[in-house]
């Protein structure tokens, strides 16, 4: 296994040509007059997100193609923010990012147009590198265009590319890999196939465990405990359903964080959990259930009124629509647990969880 990685022979079979897809966007950058490529992640990256960024960053300026990546929003939830701090992820805010010095465009965990990343309509995206489902708003003609739902993470399907053009990986790499891992399927216990069991047993020889410890065991800020006391106080059961209104946020991640942190009550099989960050409406959902889609259920319930997304047991969304106070939060909140609960044919009464 020379350089950490697994020998051709070993790979997964896969149906993307990798080779030839680096070939064509060598070929439309250098007749764009530019060499340089932007890798974006989705707005509020997760480690998923940024792991795959970092991925496609080293495979890009290994091939001629200097690279930057950009993100939209912020990095909220500490275990993410001690991530870039301490593999020293390079992040540029997007809207910092001259979009004229660059030959190609790199989605990274997400696909055009769907809302939960910056890359402009009017910008033609190159790369598209992504394990949720095909969106409708994805163009079949994008030049590099590898989805795999099949697989438990974006990382996986990059850390792939690496191990089939024989680029080493650097500790920092390795453990981006291998927290991206870690978060994404639960380590291995949500949506994680063969790839990503054999991409953890590999990740596992080749990452710095210290850092994985600093990055899995951050301190975490105040407004994580304010944001949890309001759920434990705000949570209402309506049967397999804990519904939260967590109210105005100090960052949207947080109400990712809450829906995790609520999905292990005994009763529930689906969480949503619902706030409030700079007038924007953002929810989670969250489900212990196999074969379902939470993704497509989110998309439903948010429809043209927001963007959503996600895969089996995870998804989030963000309204479009600006609320300015409470009683207009409580309004989308009693309206997005309303349509969750006509999803999921949910009738019961509701109880306050304490």
């Amino acid at each position: 296994m020379p350089n950490g990685h697994a020998s051709e022979e070993e790979q997964p079979p896969s149906a993307f040509d990798l080779r030839k897809h680096l070939r064509l966007l060598e070929e439309r950058v250098r007749q764009s007059g530019k060499k340089r490529a932007l890798v974006l992640t989705h707005d509020n990256p997760d480690p998923d997100s940024l792991a795959a960024a970092l991925g496609m960053k080293r495979l890009l300026d290994a091939h001629g193609m200097a690279s930057t990546i950009a993100l939209g929003g912020i990095i909220g939830r500490a275990e993410n923010r001690a991530m870039v701090r301490e593999l020293k992820i390079e992040l540029v805010p997007f809207e910092r990012a001259p979009l004229d010095d660059f030959g190609a465009f790199v989605l990274c965990d997400s696909q055009p147009m769907t809302g939960n990343n910056s890359l402009p309509a009017d910008r033609r995206c190159d790369v598209v590198v992504d394990h949720h489902p095909l969106r409708a708003t994805t163009p079949s003609d994008i030049l590099w265009r590898d989805i795999r739902p099949e697989f438990g993470a974006t990382a996986t399907i990059v850390y792939d590319y690496l191990r089939t053009t024989g680029l080493p990986l650097d500790k920092n790499l390795a453990t981006a890999f291998l927290y991206a891992l870690k978060s994404e399927t639960r380590d291995l216990g949500r949506e994680a196939g063969a790839a990503e069991r054999q991409a953890y047993v590999e990740l596992m020889q080749l990452a710095d465990l210290e850092q994985l410890y600093a990055i899995t065991n951050p301190k975490v800020p105040r407004e994580h405990f304010i944001a949890l006391d309001r759920a434990l106080r705000s949570a209402v059961v309506w049967g397999e359903l804990l519904a939260i209104n967590l109210g105005a946020l100090d960052y949207p991640d947080l109400v990712a964080e809450v829906a995790d942190l609520m999905l292990p009550y005994e009763k529930a099989r689906w969480v949503i959990c619902v706030g409030q960050h700079n007038r924007s409406v953002f929810l989670s959902l969250r489900t212990d259930q196999e074969n379902v889609s939470a993704g497509a259920l989110i998309r439903r319930v948010v429809g043209p009124r927001g963007a959503a997304g996600g895969h089996g047991m995870v998804a989030g969304g963000r309204m479009f629509a600006e609320v300015r106070d409470e009683e207009s939060m409580k309004r989308v909140y009693d309206e997005l647990v309303a349509r969750v609960r006509d999803e999921l044919k949910i009738a019961a009464t509701p109880s306050p969880l304490l």
